[in-house]
């Protein structure tokens, strides 16, 4: 037996490499769908030339969100944590740095309420080459790899088309991941009743015409417009807008839903300008918007398939509801001195009757009890799909209709990275700083003898009006009220403030909204 000769670390990492590179010449590579940098004209470089031109095409910097190392473990070689990753087109340095710029410079000047009135027209352009792309014509007797191999050439087709009639400039954020406009091409050809997922508060940046003309004319298939989160804007906004896409497209179905429906509010408190809230974590009331969509289904399909158990559950919740809602009125009858009592005794109460309910919502909903109480199913399955950008509330639509939480995911802000120019422009259109309370930065740089003044004088309960605001001064501001500190200065950090005030905005505690075009002039008669 020979003996072993030394072997160092270092000549173990080589062999280790030349072992991995011996591999990839044999295996097929697991790759991205999109590279960090993808230049377009080397993305043709294999492709016929009959098919595409051989011009000079610009190169992209694309942005991938949440982007994972690829794993290395035994196993995994085929699976490819990235396939479904979003991906933008990634802005410059200079860009960036010119937009923060702006925002400590360019003061906050605030627009007319009119501004908010968008039509569908100023947001899409159809029949241009901003429309979705399509995928090729396929058939079964095509192997898998002449159907992907099709596809990429009609997206770099559909990419080349744009980035030679559009500047970057010109162009918003589009999803530059082959493998996303897959997912929509499957789910529009497997779905009976497509449902379009929009958030009520800006509906026409969610609503595509293009996409609607395609699966309604050319699919041969029913759309639901679903106008989610009917929560968090006036009931006339909520109304305006059913009626403008009912009168622009009249053979679509539009329904109206929400996971936290409102309680009764006075009309002052609705004025009021402050922070809203979406009612109480870990109470989830019943979501308005199922019965709804069960009677628009109900209307298409209801000879072809069977619907009994999906009433049914629309009644169990609908039983449940009214039964939590007397409960809770009779409860309320007690006297003040009673209440302050037994207030923890009750509390915990409720949350155990609120622990049973759910455990017998769970055995009501289970499928199998279910199927013990009804007949034997009518042969025959209808397939809902649900398209949406992200934020839009898919996940919170599949709760509500399940009646429990199932979902949950978002689109992480921490990702954006330049929030200022969006916060200007929610200032611009929404109150912030009355809404947040805001003290302008530059007042403490004041004496303290006219601070005390001030005091005095006004008690400074009001946000100051004698400094002129911008986006930065906005977000310094916010950023010392929560406490927002760097960690080795302990100077404000405007860059957490800025993606906290993105998140007010999103969960709508910050309203802004857009209405439809004629909006303020038929609220006025």
């Amino acid at each position: 037996m020979h003996r072993k000769k030394p072997f160092s670390h270092r000549q173990k990492k080589e062999q280790l490499k030349q072992k991995r590179e011996r591999k990839n010449e044999t295996e097929p590579q697991v790759v991205a769908p999109s590279q960090a940098r993808v230049d377009l004209q080397h993305a043709y470089e294999n492709v016929p030339e009959s098919s595409l031109e051989t011009e000079d095409i610009p190169f992209v910097d694309v942005l991938k969100v949440n982007e994972q190392p690829l794993p290395q473990r035994l196993g995994s070689r085929n699976y490819n944590p990235n396939r479904y990753r979003l991906h933008f087109e990634q802005e410059s340095k200079e860009d960036v740095e010119e937009r923060k710029q702006q925002a400590r410079t360019v003061p906050i000047e605030p627009l007319p309420e009119t501004v908010l009135e968008v039509a569908v027209e100023d947001i899409y352009k159809p029949g241009s080459v901003l429309d979705l792309p399509r995928r090729p014509v396929w058939d079964y007797h095509m192997t898998k790899a002449e159907v992907e191999k099709n596809e990429e050439l009609a997206f770099r087709q559909y990419l080349k088309d744009i980035y030679t009639q559009h500047s970057t400039e010109e162009l918003s954020f589009f999803e530059l991941n082959l493998e996303t406009w897959r997912q929509l091409w499957r789910v529009l050809e497997i779905s009976d009743v497509l449902l379009l997922i929009t958030d009520v508060r800006h509906p026409v940046l969610h609503f595509s015409p293009a996409l609607y003309k395609y699966v309604a004319e050319e699919l041969k298939k029913h759309v639901v417009l679903v106008l989610n989160k009917i929560d968090l804007v006036p009931p006339e906004v909520v109304v305006a807008w059913r009626h403008y896409f009912l009168s622009k497209f009249p053979e679509l179905d539009v329904i109206c839903f929400t996971s936290y429906p409102k309680l009764e509010e006075g009309s002052q408190a609705a004025k009021e300008v402050r922070l809203r809230s979406r009612g109480h974590k870990g109470k989830r009331r019943s979501a308005v918007g199922p019965e709804e969509l069960f009677k628009v289904i109900e209307s298409l399909y209801r000879d072809r398939v069977d619907l009994t158990n999906w009433k049914k559950k629309l009644e169990l919740k609908n039983v449940q509801s009214t039964q939590s809602l007397v409960s809770n009125k009779a409860s309320a009858v007690v006297d003040q001195e009673e209440e302050v009592m037994e207030e923890e005794e009750e509390e915990v109460e409720e949350e155990e009757e609120e622990e049973k309910e759910g455990e017998n919502d769970k055995k009501d909903l289970d499928p199998l009890h279910l199927a013990q109480e009804v007949e034997e199913v009518i042969p025959g399955v209808i397939t809902i799909g649900m398209v949406g950008h992200p934020n839009v509330g898919k996940s919170s639509i599949i709760n509500g209709i399940m009646g429990k939480k199932v979902l949950c995911c978002m689109y992480p802000i921490a990702q954006v990275r330049e929030p200022f120019t969006i916060v200007g422009y929610l200032a611009q259109r929404v109150p912030l700083v009355e809404i947040l309370k805001l003290k302008h930065p530059a007042e403490e740089y004041e004496s303290k003898e006219q601070l005390e003044e001030e005091e005095e004088e006004a008690q400074i309960t009001a946000p100051s009006t004698t400094h002129v605001w911008t986006a930065w001064d906005i977000c310094d501001a916010w950023a010392k009220q929560c406490g927002y500190l760097t960690a080795k200065a302990a100077r404000p950090d405007s860059h957490r403030a800025a993606n906290s005030i993105l998140r007010l905005a999103t969960d709508g505690k910050i309203s802004m909204y857009f209405r439809p075009p004629g909006f303020s002039h038929e609220k006025g008669h």
